[in-house]
C-alpha cells in the first residue's frame, strides 16, 4: 500500500475491490468508453472480478504492476505498469467521475515514477493519450513527460476503427522525486 495523502492510498488489487470498482465504471461509461475500449465489454460485476483475477495472476509473473486508487476510503480508479520490455513500461490509469479534476491522478502518476524508476528499475515511461483526451495529456505534462510524438490510428475504440494516439514518455534521468 502506497499513502499519497490522508484521503488518497495504492492498493493491490483485490477481488472485494470488484462491486466497488464496476459501479465506478458504470456510473461513468459513456465517458469512460471514449478512451478506453475494455469499458464496452465489462458489463457485470462478474467482469471486472475475472479482470481483478486476471491481472493478480499477471502480477505474480512480473508482467504487470497494478493498484486500486483509494479516495476517502473506497475504490475510485486503477494505475498500472504494463508492457515490461527492456527497461521500458506503459503506464495506464482511469479515474472516477467525481474525483477528476482534483489533481488525484497527477499524484498517482508521480507514485507510479517512483515506483517504476527506483522499484523496478525502468529506464523510461512511456503513456499513450487520443489527443482529443486533455485531461489525460495534462496529467502527463504537469509531470514533465515529453510529447514524443503520434501513433497514426493505433488506439481501438469500443465501437470499432482506431483513433491516433499520442505519445509521452519520460526517462530515468528526467525523474526528479
Amino acid at each position: 500500500m502506497h499513502t499519497l495523502a490522508d484521503n488518497i492510498q495504492l492498493k493491490a488489487p483485490q477481488l472485494t475491490d470488484a462491486p466497488a470498482l464496476f459501479a465506478c465504471i458504470a456510473a461513468d461509461r459513456d465517458y469512460l468508453v471514449q478512451w478506453l475500449p475494455w469499458v464496452a465489454t465489462t458489463r457485470a460485476v462478474a467482469d471486472e472480478a475475472a479482470f481483478l483475477r486476471y491481472c493478480q495472476t499477471r502480477i505474480a509473473a512480473h508482467q504487470l504492476w497494478l493498484a486500486v486508487i483509494w479516495v476517502a476510503g473506497q475504490p475510485a480508479g486503477m494505475i498500472d505498469l504494463h508492457e515490461f520490455q527492456d527497461d521500458h513500461a506503459a503506464v495506464g490509469y482511469w479515474l472516477s467521475r467525481e474525483h477528476r479534476g482534483q489533481g488525484i491522478m497527477t499524484r498517482c502518476l508521480a507514485t507510479v515514477e517512483v515506483i517504476g524508476f527506483h522499484d523496478l528499475g525502468l529506464h523510461e515511461i512511456d503513456l499513450l493519450a487520443d489527443p482529443a483526451n486533455h485531461a489525460s495529456r495534462a496529467v502527463a505534462e504537469r509531470r514533465g513527460f515529453q510529447r514524443a510524438g503520434v501513433l497514426r490510428e493505433h488506439l481501438p475504440l469500443a465501437q470499432g476503427g482506431y483513433h491516433d494516439a499520442v505519445i509521452y514518455s519520460k526517462l530515468s534521468q528526467e525523474f526528479t522525486d
